[in-house]
């Protein structure tokens, strides 16, 4: 990307990374609800008694939710051209739809303005916090985060041929990325044919449809 403060690898990555949050956010907060894990016994007369609490949630689960929505709200407020200061945490009372609108909405307007901010220094700490490592086990960035808790699909069959002539078999194999904004893998597990980079999107249309999972 001309004048990008960022090389285009880390860009896509970035931006991919951050297209994932809204169902990163809401899965998440799907494992916070207490509620799904709450028991009662009714009790003669028509009552409830709860049996035992629910399971206690785990701090990290909070805090990645936390973080989210923090550089979130951060970025906007960069995008925007303004300095953020503090942190953000998730309301108790925001559920799994509204966090997911919420964090659409972020997103569509941190992504309409991450051309341009990527030929601003302020840039360089927003890929940091996003695809970085972040200095101690106590810390996130989104890409731990979606490590601790991925959402990556598992590898299926294309229905498709394999594109060497010589073999010409159904036996292309499709392995989605680990994390958001990596390449999709396409290969041919007989022949053993491997795609190149898919800038452009050619191997994905090539490959669209399924024949089946695979292990």
């Amino acid at each position: 990307m001309g004048d990008s403060l960022i090389c285009g690898r880390c860009f896509a990555r970035t931006k991919g990374l951050l297209e994932g949050v809204p169902d990163m956010l809401a899965h998440i907060r799907a494992q916070i609800d207490p509620l799904r894990a709450t028991v009662y016994d009714k009790e003669p007369g028509g009552g409830g008694a709860r049996t035992h609490a629910p399971p206690p949630v785990p701090v990290e689960l909070l805090d990645a939710a936390d973080y989210i929505v923090t550089l979130l709200w951060s970025s906007q407020e960069v995008v925007q051209g303004r300095m953020p200061h503090g942190s953000m945490q998730v309301p108790v009372s925001a559920g799994v739809a509204v966090l997911h609108d919420f964090a659409s909405a972020a997103v569509a307007e941190i992504l309409a303005g991450l051309g341009d901010l990527s030929k601003r220094e302020e840039i360089v700490p927003l890929a940091d916090a996003v695809i970085g490592r972040p200095a101690s086990r106590d810390e996130w960035t989104l890409r731990t985060v979606f490590e601790r808790w991925s959402l990556r699909e598992e590898p299926w069959w294309a229905a498709q041929p394999c594109p060497v002539p010589a073999c010409g078999l159904r036996a292309v194999k499709v392995t989605p990325p680990e994390l958001p904004g990596d390449e999709t893998r396409y290969e041919c597990v007989k022949c053993g044919w491997l795609a190149p980079a898919d800038d452009d999107g050619f191997w994905a249309e090539c490959f669209s449809r399924r024949e089946g999972k695979a292990a």
